[in-house]
């Protein structure tokens, strides 16, 4: 009896409708990708280090609340350029009890009136604030790039080790396992082979304090951005800024910016101090109706103005403050300068010592690893001891450790300089 014959009539119908239904699913499949092609891709794309500052920057408090902040600076604003000093007062009374019966009642509205001196100098110390308050925001903005760099670097360099170890684990478990074929062979000495293993565990234990380094720098850029930073990362390095267009010029650094808004800040502050030192003016409109018990009744009303005065002792402590804010901030207006600079300086020279160190690390390399399979040739044949390979293999993954931890340095470097310029990622 043939195979087809066994085969009931019955169930030859529905194999064949779920086998065509398997097909047309793998052959929809394709469509389906297409039509979604946004779901996978932002989860799966590298992380690059202007994204990681984007996700960075969202979870900042005083990002969140910049629109409640500026609505804040604008009623400030309207506030100093109203013509109403403080809100308008009404007071009334009543008086008895003299023996003609006059019953006096007295209502009386006063405002105190910011004139247009007193309206310019609140105007002019409130945008000074406003602008303190932007300069201080581009500042903790360059601050936290600069910890988005580090992080994101550390994640780079320490996953570049870790497949380094990974690597050389690979080759020392190749090695012990060749020397131990060879030691059962009776080709050389199980000491060898004890040398082997030595050399396998020594990497395996690298591998170990590898993986703890890159999780701790992972957990690093974590608290910056959150989940984002489980993501692969992007290779690509930052621009490299045209640093001898920008290096005499520094006017365009959030330091810079915070200390000369700052000090106008001040100047604003010791101005309205100093020409205002005393309350404004108040002025009244009182309205009073006097009644006999005779029914007679007589209305009269009164404007009047009241203008303070002697307030320069009371002044004197709102003046001293805002003349030390003032000398304070055009002090360190220099001290800011320099240290940009300095930091500059610094991290140009970091950035041309590991350009020239790179070159020399890439010929050490290349040499390693030429004399390192040369000597394993040589241990494969018989001709080369246990010791010498596993020093050239030392070397060799010397070399090639050295090599990537220049290159990555090489880019963190970049990030360093752009960094020193004020320049976000």
């Amino acid at each position: 009896m043939s195979f087809f014959a066994c085969v009931r009539p019955r169930r030859a119908a529905p194999l064949f409708r779920r086998a065509l239904a398997i097909s047309a699913s793998w052959l929809l499949l394709p469509f389906a990708w297409a039509q979604s092609p946004t779901t996978t891709a932002p989860a799966t794309a590298p992380l690059t280090l202007s994204d990681a500052f984007r996700i960075a920057i969202a979870f900042q408090p005083w990002q969140i609340a910049q629109d409640e902040r500026k609505r804040e600076q604008v009623a400030r604003e309207r506030v100093a350029d109203s013509w109403l000093a403080d809100t308008p007062t009404i007071a009334s009374g009543l008086r008895t009890g003299n023996r003609d019966g006059l019953r006096e009642f007295e209502i009386e509205i006063s405002a105190p009136i910011a004139t247009a001196s007193r309206r310019n100098l609140q105007l002019s110390a409130v945008r000074g604030e406003s602008a303190v308050y932007l300069a201080t925001l581009a500042q903790q903005r360059l601050k936290l790039a600069g910890e988005i760099r580090e992080a994101y670097w550390a994640i780079q360099l320490a996953s570049a080790e870790l497949a380094l170890v990974t690597d050389e684990v690979a080759r020392a478990a190749q090695l012990a396992a060749d020397s131990a074929r060879r030691t059962a062979a009776g080709d050389s000495a199980r000491v060898d082979t004890l040398q082997a293993q030595t050399a396998h565990q020594a990497a395996r234990s690298n591998l170990v304090e590898a993986e703890l380094k890159f999780d701790a720098s992972k957990q690093t850029l974590r608290s910056l951005i959150g989940d984002a930073a489980l993501r692969a990362l992007a290779s690509d390095s930052e621009q490299r800024a045209e640093t001898s267009a920008r290096r005499a010029n520094w006017e365009d650094h959030a330091s810079l910016q915070l200390v000369r808004a700052t000090s106008a800040s001040a100047r604003a502050k010791l101005n309205e101090a100093s020409g205002v030192p005393n309350s404004a003016p108040a002025l009244s409109f009182t309205l009073t109706n006097e009644r006999t018990n005779n029914g007679a009744s007589a209305t009269s009303a009164r404007v009047g103005i009241s203008i303070p005065f002697g307030g320069a002792q009371r002044a004197a402590p709102k003046i001293a403050q805002a003349n030390a804010e003032l000398i304070e901030a055009q002090a360190s207006e220099p001290l800011v300068v320099q240290h940009l600079r300095a930091d500059f300086d610094s991290a140009q020279r970091a950035l041309s010592s590991i350009e020239a160190r790179i070159d020399i690390l890439s010929e050490r390399a290349r040499l390693a690893t030429e004399v390192a399979e040369l000597y394993a040739k040589a241990y494969r044949l018989g001709e080369l001891d246990l010791p010498t390979r596993l020093r050239a293999e030392g070397e060799r993954a010397a070399a090639a450790l050295a090599l990537v931890r220049a290159r990555i340095e090489q880019k963190h470097a970049i990030s360093r300089v752009n960094q020193s310029l004020g320049i976000l990622p």
